[in-house]
């Protein structure tokens, strides 16, 4: 069953659904993954596959279009948003930068595999013959739960000692293997970004053929086009930032429409009160600039990836600053709407309730940490602002 409007466009397809996901949120949640409407949906508007290569049947889209798109989906739930980038963005991977025969696995005549994972390298790895076996407990696999590919980061040892890549840096690598070959657990049990699916798994002894590995810092670009050569840190970023733009805006529009009819006790009309109009115009005005930044940031790296081959280093760290700075004013936002909505925010069911979770959680990521500021700063200081 197709479920949007019949459009090119993946933002219009992506918005489209909106009402179904806010319908299917609050489910979600308690789930604690996507329900099958939703998951169905999204396969139908083929958002899943945004950021695959046309070759291999997926979208292919440049960086604008999947921010936005990513943005869409989390403003509508966010929740929704966060499975989808992290599916979207992991069989990019697989799309990229696995072999021939890997791919032609995933996307072939079986129709598209969803994939998802922690790609960081948590597990180990042997060479064994002609394959990898893989070992590993895993946590946080974002958007697994209607998976059909999982991946699984590993540092590859060789006689108990980490083995050297040729840029002297231990050798890591991820591998997918099939849903079928991997022991999937619970273990998502937390504040925010409860409907994610991020359960744990393992996998264990699994015979892996190099062809469905791919080395995580020296991954060669084997097929699409120069849209992917801002590199797998920044198509990442995108997604990051692409859900912290939309849980934003979303607590802010949620926020203005409760001061519209809310009055809380003892006091003037919300709307009416002088602190709230002022700080409500500086938090939608940080939101807007944190937009057009990361667009901006994001944009001009791919621009030079287009020209150039890659982005220039500030321009690849400008990428993950533009994704924790878009995720801290996202967060301050979301803890305003949910100051001032009183008890509507308190109260279940409360879209602004659910955007202060998700947000707080999203907070936590790895991803946006405080190295990604200092690592920006070091590198502008070693190459100057280009």
């Amino acid at each position: 069953m197709t479920t949007t409007a019949p459009t090119a466009d993946p933002v219009a397809r992506a918005r489209a659904l909106r009402d179904l996901i806010e319908a299917e949120a609050r489910t979600t949640e308690h789930a604690r993954t996507m329900t099958p409407r939703v998951v169905d949906a999204l396969r139908d508007a083929g958002l899943f596959w945004v950021q695959v290569p046309a070759v291999l049947g997926g979208g292919e889209v440049d960086i604008r279009t999947a921010l936005a798109v990513f943005e869409e989906l989390a403003y509508a739930d966010g929740s929704t948003g966060w499975s989808l980038m992290a599916n979207a963005t992991s069989s990019c991977f697989a799309g990229i930068y696995l072999e021939d025969a890997a791919v032609q696995a995933m996307f072939g005549a079986d129709g598209l595999g969803i994939h998802a994972g922690m790609l960081g390298p948590i597990g180990s790895g042997v060479r064994d013959g002609d394959a990898y076996v893989v070992d590993g407990e895993y946590r946080f696999g974002s958007g697994c739960a209607h998976s059909t590919w999982f991946g699984a980061g590993f540092m590859e040892t060789r006689d108990g000692e980490p083995v050297v890549a040729e840029s002297g840096m231990p050798a890591m690598r991820v591998a997918f293997v099939p849903r079928d070959h991997v022991e999937l657990r619970d273990g998502w049990h937390v504040l925010g970004l409860q409907g994610t699916g991020s359960f744990d798994y393992a996998v264990h002894a699994e015979r892996v053929d190099p062809a469905f590995t791919f080395p995580l810092l020296e991954a060669e670009q084997r097929r699409g086009g120069a849209n992917f050569r801002i590199g797998l840190f920044g198509i990442t970023a995108g997604g990051h930032a692409g859900f912290a733009l939309g849980v934003g805006r979303r607590a802010l529009d949620e926020v203005l429409d409760i001061a519209r009819r809310k009055q809380r006790l003892g006091g003037d009309p919300i709307a009416e009160q002088q602190l709230f109009l002022h700080d409500f115009a500086m938090h939608d005005g940080a939101m807007r600039a944190a937009r057009a930044f990361t667009f901006e940031a994001f944009e001009r790296a791919e621009a030079t990836a287009h020209a150039e081959g890659a982005p220039t280093p500030v321009e690849a760290q400008r990428m993950r600053q533009a994704t924790t700075y878009a995720t801290r004013v996202a967060a301050d936002a979301a803890r305003f709407a949910y100051t001032w909505a009183g008890s509507d925010g308190l109260r279940e069911p409360s879209v602004v309730g659910r955007c202060f979770r998700d947000i707080s959680a999203g907070t936590q990521h790895l991803y946006v940490d405080n190295n990604t500021l200092t690592g920006y700063t070091q590198t502008l200081l070693a190459f100057g602002d280009d």
